[in-house]
C-alpha cells in the first residue's frame, strides 16, 4: 500500500538510525578519482574521523584513499547499516535490489534523473518507491547531496564541507542542495545534521523532523522546503518538537498565489498558497520565515531564547533617535508588536533619562548612555521589569571597523548587557542595523553570556516578531459544537462535478444551517411579480445561469426594485443585456430575491488548498473584495471562539464592532456562520472545491447571505469560461 506516493511501511517507521547514524557504511561506486562522488564520500568520512567500518565497492580498483576495495556487496565481510550509491540513475535500482537482498536497511542515492526529469525518470522513481515498499529500506534522495551527521561524523555527503564547519545543535533539512551548501558555509551556529532531501521519494521532511524530536544533539530544526506532501504527519512531528522544547523554523519557497480562475471563486484568490501555508505553520507552532536572512537571524535568536515567554511584545533600546525611527518603520512593515509600557515603567524612565530624553518604546536612551553605564543599566532593567515586555532588544551598530574609542565605549555597553542577561529571566539580544558582523570587543562578552547577536534591522525585527508570535502558540481545541451530518443526496449531487447555480447553492447551504435569503425562480415577468409580492418588496432580480457565476459584471443583477412595474422592466432588461454579453450561456430564468440593504458587507467561504486541505476565508466583502484583500483564514474544523478570533484579524472587524457611532453588528452570529462553514468543509471536502459567500450582510439583528456559489470538485469544471 502507498500513501501519497510514499510507502506506508516507510512512512510509519519511527526509527531512522540506520540512515541517520549508521555504524557501518558501504560505498557503491567508490572511486580513486578525485572529485568523483565515490571519492568525496570516503574523503569526508576520513576527514571528520568517522570511527565505523567503511567498505568501498568498485569492480576494478584495488584501493580508495588507503582503504581496501571490494568488488561487490556480496564480497564484504558483514552487512553494513547503510549503503551509499554513487552511480548514475540507470544503475541505482539494480544496486539497491542487491542491497535489499543483503539485508541492508538504509541507503543514500545522489543521482538525478528521477521524477524531477521526464517520464522515464518518473517511472524509475516509482520503481524506487516500490523497492522501498517491499524491503522497508530507508532511502535519502534521489537527486540530492546526501546527509551529514556531524555529531557522529557520519558524513554521507557528495560535496565537500567547509573546513571550519562546527558541531552544534541546529539541524538543516532542505529540499534544495544549494541551500544546504549556503547554510553549511555559515559560521554563526554549529550543526547537528545537514540533510539534502532532494526528491524525498521515500523519506521526506516530516519523517526527518520526527526523528529529530528524540535526538539529544538537536535543539532547532531549520527547514528549506519546496512542498509539504504529508501535512498531517508534518503537523504531528512539529508539535512533538515543540512539546520537547525544540524550535522548528521553516522557509517555504514557491509561495505564489493561486489564481481565482482555477475555481471561479473569490476565495480562491483571497486564500492563496502563501497565506494557507502561513496559517498551517502557525497552527503547528512552527516559525515561518520569508527568506534566508530571516531564517539565519531566527536560528541565532531561537538557539538562546526560550520556546515560550511572558509578556506580549518587545522593548527596543538605542542611543539614536533616527535609528529608533527606522525601527518603528520596519517594525510596522513586518508587523512586530512594541510593548505598551506601564505608567510605572514610564515614570522610572523619566527619572532616569536626562531632561531632554523621552520615555517611550522604542527608547532613545540618548548619546549620554554611551558614557553613563549606570543610566544605561537602569534603562535596560526598567524595560525588562515591565510585565508587558517579553524580550528586550538592543539596537546598536558595532561594526568590525570601530575605532579604539568606539570599541571601548560599546564594549562597556556590551558588558552591561551581558551582566543583565545573566541576572534576568527575560531574554535580551543585540542587533545591528546592517549586516557585516559585530566588533570582537562587543561580541565576546555577549557570546560568553549567550546573548544572541543579530544582523540587519529588517531580518532581525522579523525574527523577533516571529519569536513573539510563536510564544503565543496554543494548540487549538477541537470544536465542541454540533457537527454537521453528511446528506447523501447532496453528496451525490456534488460528486457529479456539474456546476451549481446560486439558487441551488443556497438550497444546499440552507439545509446545512446557514442563513440564506428568500428567493424563487421566475420563467416570465409575470411570475417574477408574483414571487416579489409573496417575498415582499423591495426585491432583487438576478439572472440564473450555470455558466455565469459572477453576474454583476454582465448586467445580470438589478437591485432595490420597489413595485411591480420596476420588476417587470428589470426582468426584461436583464434578459436582453445578458443575451447580448453572453449569447452562448444557458439561461434557466430570473431569480427573485429578498432585498437586504442594511449591515456591513463581508465575504466568507472555503477553498480547497491542496495538499493542506480546506481553508475557511473571511474578510471585507462586496465588489471591491479582491482590491481590498482584507482577509484572514483558518484551517480545519473550529468553534465559534476561533471564528471570533478569525474576524478580529481583519480590518473590517472595526466596522462590525460599530464605527463612528454605528450600532455593533451581530459578531456572534457571524462567528457561528464561520464555524459552520468549517464543518461543511470537513464533511464535503471530497466533493467541494470552493464555496463563495459574497456579500454577506451583518447587522445588529443577524447575518444574511446575499449571494452564494458552491463549486463542486472536478478537474473538468468549466465554470466561468463563458463571458
Amino acid at each position: 500500500m502507498k500513501i501519497d506516493g510514499i510507502p506506508s511501511s516507510v512512512k510509519d517507521a519511527q526509527h531512522l538510525d540506520s540512515l541517520m547514524a549508521p555504524r557501518s557504511i558501504a560505498v557503491i561506486g567508490a572511486s580513486p578519482r578525485k572529485g568523483a562522488h565515490g571519492n568525496t564520500v570516503i574523503k569526508n568520512l576520513q576527514q571528520f574521523k568517522y570511527d565505523g567500518d567503511i567498505f568501498p565497492i568498485h569492480p576494478r580498483a584495488d584501493e580508495v584513499l588507503g582503504l581496501p576495495v571490494y568488488t561487490d556487496l556480496a564480497s564484504i565481510p558483514q552487512t553494513p547499516d547503510c549503503v551509499v550509491v554513487c552511480l548514475s540513475a540507470d544503475k541505482v535500482i539494480a544496486s539497491l535490489e542487491m542491497a535489499a537482498d543483503r539485508g541492508i536497511q538504509a541507503a543514500v542515492v545522489f543521482a538525478s534523473g528521477f521524477a524531477e526529469s521526464d517520464e522515464e525518470g518518473r517511472n524509475r522513481q516509482q520503481e524506487l518507491v516500490e523497492l522501498a515498499e517491499r524491503s522497508g529500506m530507508m532511502i535519502c534522495g534521489p537527486n540530492c547531496l546526501g546527509l551529514a551527521n556531524l555529531a557522529d561524523s557520519a558524513i554521507l555527503y557528495s560535496a565537500g564541507l567547509p573546513q571550519n564547519i562546527s558541531v552544534g545543535d541546529v539541524a538543516i533539512l532542505s529540499h534544495s542542495g544549494s541551500a544546504c551548501i549556503a547554510l553549511s558555509s555559515l559560521t554563526r551556529f554549529g550543526m547537528s545534521y545537514l540533510v539534502s532531501i532532494g526528491n524525498g521519494a521515500i523519506i521526506d521532511v516530516d519523517q526527518y523532523l520526527d526523528f529529530l524530536v528524540d535526538d539529544p544533539n538537536t535543539k532547532i530544526a531549520a527547514l528549506f522546503v519546496e512542498s509539504i506532501r504529508n501535512p498531517e504527519n508534518f503537523a504531528t512531528a512539529a508539535r512533538r518538537m515543540r512539546a520537547a522544547g525544540k524550535s522548528v523554523i521553516v522557509l517555504k519557497v514557491g509561495r505564489s498565489d493561486k489564481g481565482a480562475a482555477a475555481t471561479a471563486a473569490h476565495t480562491g484568490s483571497l486564500s492563496g498558497s502563501q497565506a494557507v501555508y502561513e496559517e498551517f505553520f502557525r497552527g503547528c507552532g512552527v516559525i515561518s520565515v520569508g527568506d534566508l536572512d530571516e531564517m539565519i537571524e531566527s536560528i541565532v535568536l531561537m538557539r538562546a531564547a526560550p520556546v515560550s515567554c511572558e509578556g506580549k511584545g518587545v522593548a527596543v533600546i538605542n542611543v539614536s533617535g533616527g535609528e529608533n525611527a527606522l525601527t518603528c518603520d520596519i517594525g510596522q512593515d513586518v508587523g512586530i508588536k512594541f510593548s505598551d509600557l506601564t505608567p510605572v515603567t514610564i515614570g522610572k524612565l523619566k527619572d532616569t533619562l536626562p531632561s531632554f530624553g523621552h520615555a517611550s518604546n522604542p527608547l532613545d536612551a540618548t548619546g549620554i548612555a554611551v558614557f553613563d553605564m549606570q543610566m544605561y543599566r537602569t534603562c535596560i532593567e526598567t524595560l525588562a521589569d515591565d510585565p508587558n515586555v517579553a524580550l528586550v532588544a538592543v539596537s546598536q551598530d558595532c561594526p568590525l571597523t570601530l575605532s579604539d574609542d568606539g570599541a571601548k565605549n560599546y564594549g562597556a555597553m556590551a558588558d552591561v548587557i551581558a551582566q543583565h542577561s545573566r541576572q534576568s529571566e527575560k531574554p535580551i539580544l543585540l542587533y545591528g542595523n546592517f549586516s557585516g558582523g559585530h566588533h570582537p570587543r562587543v561580541a565576546s562578552p555577549l557570546q560568553d553570556a549567550n546573548v544572541p547577536l543579530l544582523q540587519g534591522a529588517r531580518p532581525s525585527l522579523s525574527a523577533i516578531g516571529r519569536f513573539l508570535e510563536s510564544c503565543e502558540f496554543e494548540p487549538r481545541p477541537a470544536s465542541v459544537e454540533v457537527k454537521l451530518k453528511r446528506n447523501s443526496d447532496w453528496h451525490a449531487r456534488l460528486s457529479t462535478g456539474v456546476a451549481m447555480t446560486e439558487r441551488e447553492s443556497k438550497l444546499f447551504l440552507g439545509e446545512c444551517g446557514l442563513p440564506v435569503t428568500q428567493e424563487a425562480l421566475a420563467s416570465s415577468a409575470e411570475e417574477a411579480c408574483e414571487h416579489a409580492a409573496r417575498i415582499g418588496y423591495p426585491v432583487v432580480l438576478k439572472i440564473e445561469s450555470p455558466d455565469l457565476p459572477h453576474k454583476t459584471e454582465i448586467g445580470g443583477v438589478e437591485l432595490n426594485l420597489a413595485d411591480e412595474a420596476q420588476v417587470k422592466n428589470a426582468h426584461d432588461r436583464i434578459l436582453k443585456t445578458v443575451r447580448t454579453h453572453a449569447p452562448a450561456a444557458e439561461i434557466n430564468g430570473v431569480l427573485v430575491q429578498e432585498m437586504v440593504s442594511s449591515g456591513v458587507e463581508v465575504i466568507a467561504g472555503i477553498n480547497n488548498e491542496e495538499p493542506i486541505g480546506m481553508a475557511v476565508v473571511f474578510g471585507a466583502g462586496g465588489v471591491l473584495v479582491e482590491l481590498l484583500r482584507d482577509t484572514a483564514l483558518a484551517l480545519g474544523v473550529f468553534d465559534s471562539d476561533t471564528g471570533r478570533k478569525l474576524i478580529s484579524r481583519t480590518r473590517v472587524s472595526k466596522l462590525l464592532q460599530g464605527f463612528r457611532g454605528a450600532p455593533a453588528a451581530d459578531i456572534d452570529a457571524l462567528a457561528k456562520l464561520l464555524s459552520r462553514l468549517s464543518h461543511i468543509a470537513d464533511v464535503y471536502k471530497d466533493v467541494v472545491e470552493a464555496i463563495d459567500l459574497n456579500p454577506i450582510r451583518v447587522d445588529p439583528s443577524g447575518v444574511h447571505i446575499v449571494d452564494a456559489l458552491v463549486i463542486p470538485k472536478t478537474e473538468n469544471n468549466k465554470i466561468g469560461e463563458i463571458s
